[in-house]
C-alpha cells in the first residue's frame, strides 16, 4: 500500500506504528506499558525493520514512571538501545551534548532544564552554518508530557558569529 501523504517521513511513519500498538497493548491488557517495556518493544520493531524494510530514524524516548520516576532512552538506527541521563541527535548534538555534560545536573528544576535548554539552542544558532530556526521543546515529568512555548527573548536573540 502506497502512502498518500507525500510529507509523511519514515521517522513519522515509524512513529505513529509505535504509539498505536502502544495504545493497542493498553486496550487489550488492561495496564499501559513502561517507558522502559515501551523502550524495548520500539527497539524490537526497529530491529525488525532493519531486516525487511529499514527505518533510517533515530529515538529520543522519555517517559515517567510512578515507580521508577523519569527515564531517557535513545535508539538509534541501526536499533541499539541506550539509557541515558541526557542525549540529542543530528548535526547540532556535537555542541548540545558539550553543553549538557559541563551544565546537566540529576535533578534539576524545570526552571533549571529550561535555561540548559535555552544555552543549548543559542550555542547550537551561533556555531552551527545549518542551524534551524525553529525548535520544540517538551516536556516530560509526573504531569506528563507537554510542549513548552520557547521564550520570544531567546527567540528572537540575534545570532552572534564565533
Amino acid at each position: 500500500m502506497k502512502n498518500k501523504n507525500p510529507f509523511s517521513t519514515p521517522s513519522a511513519q515509524f512513529t505513529e506504528y509505535i504509539q498505536k500498538n502502544v495504545a493497542l497493548y493498553q486496550f487489550r491488557n488492561g495496564i499501559p506499558l513502561t517507558t522502559a517495556a515501551t523502550a524495548n518493544f520500539t527497539r524490537g520493531e526497529l530491529a525488525t525493520a532493519l531486516r525487511k524494510n529499514p527505518y533510517m530514524v533515530n529515538i529520543i524516548l522519555a517517559g515517567y514512571d510512578k515507580e521508577t520516576g523519569p527515564s531517557l532512552y535513545f535508539v538509534d538506527y541501526i536499533a541499539s538501545l541506550h539509557k541515558l541521563d541526557k542525549a540529542a541527535f543530528g548535526y547540532g548534538s556535537y555542541f548540545a551534548l558539550s553543553m549538557m555534560d559541563r551544565h546537566y545536573h540529576r535533578d534539576m528544576t524545570v526552571e533549571e532544564a529550561v535555561n540548559l535548554v535555552d544555552k543549548v539552542i543559542m550555542e547550537i544558532r551561533s556555531r552551527l552554518v545549518v542551524a534551524p530556526p525553529n525548535f520544540v521543546i517538551k516536556i516530560v515529568d509526573k504531569d506528563g508530557a507537554r510542549e513548552y512555548a520557547w521564550r520570544e527573548s531567546i527567540k528572537d536573540a540575534p545570532v552572534v558569529a564565533s
